[in-house]
């Protein structure tokens, strides 16, 4: 998740600072526990050490978002400790797994929030909004401060959404003959996690990579941590419709999608477009979208050294794997779902497949 990373470090070069809707029923269920079951992940063991290495950090590391403002702090300390903690542990993320770990990571860090305020029990929800509370009061900031508080606000919706995961995958059971089914589901759908995972990597890594990042358009990484907030907020919805079908057996409604179906040739020929962008592409985008007129040769020496398309390919391709295992899986758990559950588990994949073609096709034209 290295590119998901660099998107935000953007936010920190560029400013200087000192540092969904899902049904309430779900994301604000307690976590009795983070145990990893063996029927759906094999890197237990990784997963377990990058929790406790971000933890480590976590206890370490001391403050460092909005280190030097005191009157921040003391708006709701417990509320900052955990939003430091949530932001120095999110700098470690490199893979599906360790966004895995860090959202366990997390959930461990909830449960002593909870304790420092004197709670017994308390939820995801409440604290996750505490957060965006206390972080509310840079949003109308100066730029620096609004660029940050658009970073933090990014990722609590990116937590939410691993943890809505999290709720799903936990809470698949079967009680029938076939005992291998839960096992089965729980696999497939964290197979799933992992293709959505790197699909968000590789369209953020799209983003960055062909994105003029303008010292003076300060304004610039809001907009892409806005961007990257959209996009989690959408999966979330997304999870809250599939949730229903794969981990309740009887009280579930059926799922009719209005989206446009986007055929897998129609969307490979957007991936094939994106991999071929280069200087030349580039230059005629801006000579169409300069009002004053510009020869070709100004125009190449104004962006030399701008863009790198090396990375930007590289990353065309990560989405490329990523989307083609991401249909063969979601495939596979179609089959496993009862036969009543199947035509609306299609209809949810339909929609996000369109979502994901139209995220994607908005990258073509260059952010300033």
């Amino acid at each position: 998740m290295r590119y998901f990373i660099y998107i935000f470090a953007i936010t920190l070069l560029l400013t200087s600072c000192s540092e969904g809707n899902v049904k309430d029923s779900k994301i604000m269920e307690l976590f009795a526990n983070d145990n990893i079951d063996t029927d759906y992940t094999t890197n237990i063991a990784g997963i377990k050490q990058k929790k406790r290495e971000m933890l480590a950090v976590a206890d370490n590391v001391g403050n460092f978002w909005f280190s030097d403002d005191v009157d921040f702090q003391m708006q709701d300390p417990h509320a900052y400790w955990l939003m430091n903690r949530m932001m120095q542990m999110v700098q470690l993320i490199q893979t599906a797994d360790d966004g895995w770990a860090w959202m366990l990571a997390m959930n461990e860090s909830v449960e002593k929030y909870n304790s420092r305020l004197g709670r017994k029990i308390g939820s995801v929800n409440a604290a996750t909004n505490a957060i965006g509370e206390l972080i509310d009061i840079y949003t109308a900031g100066n730029q620096p401060q609004m660029n940050t508080a658009s970073y933090v606000i990014a990722m609590l919706a990116h937590y939410k959404t691993i943890y809505e995961y999290y709720n799903i995958i936990e809470s698949i059971y079967y009680y029938g003959d076939d005992n291998d089914w839960d096992k089965q589901l729980r696999a497939l759908c964290y197979r799933e996690y992992k293709e959505w995972f790197d699909l968000n990597n590789a369209v953020n890594g799209i983003m960055t990579f062909y994105t003029e990042a303008s010292s003076f358009h300060s304004a610039l990484p809001m907009e892409m941590n806005g961007q990257f907030e959209f996009w989690s907020k959408k999966r979330l919805e997304e999870l809250a419709i599939e949730g229903d079908m794969l981990y309740n057996s009887y009280d579930w409604t059926p799922f009719k999608s209005d989206a446009k179906s986007i055929s897998a040739k129609k969307f490979d020929s957007l991936i094939c477009y994106l991999k071929d962008i280069n200087e030349k592409n580039v230059v005629e985008q801006k000579m169409q979208q300069w009002d004053e007129e510009k020869d070709y040769e100004f125009i190449s020496e104004s962006i030399e050294g701008m863009y790198d398309y090396d990375k930007i390919a590289e990353m065309v391709n990560l989405y490329e794997t990523a989307i083609s295992n991401w249909r063969k899986v979601r495939k596979q758990i179609t089959r496993l779902l009862p036969k009543e559950k199947r035509k609306s588990y299609r209809e949810i994949t339909k929609q996000m497949h369109t979502r994901l073609y139209y995220d994607l096709d908005e990258l073509k034209e260059i952010r300033y």
